[in-house]
């Protein structure tokens, strides 16, 4: 519907920068606010999904039981997905983060490797993981020096929901051990991304499963 609504532009995907297709960033610190903040996923002026999703409980998976403590009460956190950073980055063609020379996709006519029914689009992230609407996977480094650096969620025994570009979602069953990391609920998992220090799993079937659907070659 947003495509159909803006001479079909896929919606915007942006490293935790208010406008995206949801904004805000999470993580388990009381003090940040987005981790409540439902006018990050429903305001038109943070998130240009909002109008088209209206309600916020589209963004939470039942099984993420993630939460901040304020004032010595737990809340939950708001969002459990996260959007494939190939779809409406803004960088540069070519340069897709832990990418070079890989398709950024930005309209719909883009979508032609993989196919849209191939493409994924939108997945539930490992709550110890997931910060931004940003879901990255390294689309450089394959076989033997493969790394996982956003995490999927595994909470339907070993599985995450995925949608694709056609419409349709499947829950996806990851087959390496080190890809279904156990949830601590406690942001550990992040911190040590974001401070560059990636998961390497050598020859994990889950990454080359990732890698095929998130992004082709530039031609």
């Amino acid at each position: 519907m947003y495509a159909d609504d803006h001479e079909n532009r896929l919606s915007p995907n942006l490293d935790n920068a208010l406008g995206g297709w949801v904004s805000g960033y999470l993580d388990y610190n009381a003090s940040t606010p987005d981790n409540t903040n439902i006018q990050y996923l429903l305001d038109p002026r943070y998130a240009v999904l909002g109008p088209y999703v209206r309600s916020a409980g589209t963004y939470k998976c039942p099984s993420d039981k993630s939460f901040v403590r304020l004032w010595g009460r737990p809340y939950a956190r708001v969002r459990s997905f996260a959007m494939n950073h190939a779809i409406g980055n803004s960088a540069k063609d070519g340069e897709l983060p832990m990418g070079q020379g890989w398709r950024i996709y930005r309209k719909t006519g883009d979508i032609t490797a993989p196919p849209p029914v191939s493409l994924w689009v939108i997945m539930d992230e490992h709550p110890d993981s997931i910060d931004d609407g940003y879901f990255i996977v390294d689309l450089d480094r394959r076989n033997e020096s493969a790394e996982l650096v956003s995490f999927p969620a595994n909470y339907h025994h070993g599985a995450a929901s995925v949608a694709y570009a056609d419409g349709h979602f499947e829950a996806h069953k990851w087959l390496d051990e080190q890809t279904r990391y156990h949830n601590l609920y406690c942001g550990c998992l992040s911190s040590y991304a974001h401070n560059g220090f990636y998961k390497e799993t050598p020859n994990n079937p889950d990454v080359a499963w990732l890698q095929a659907r998130t992004s082709s070659r530039v031609r």
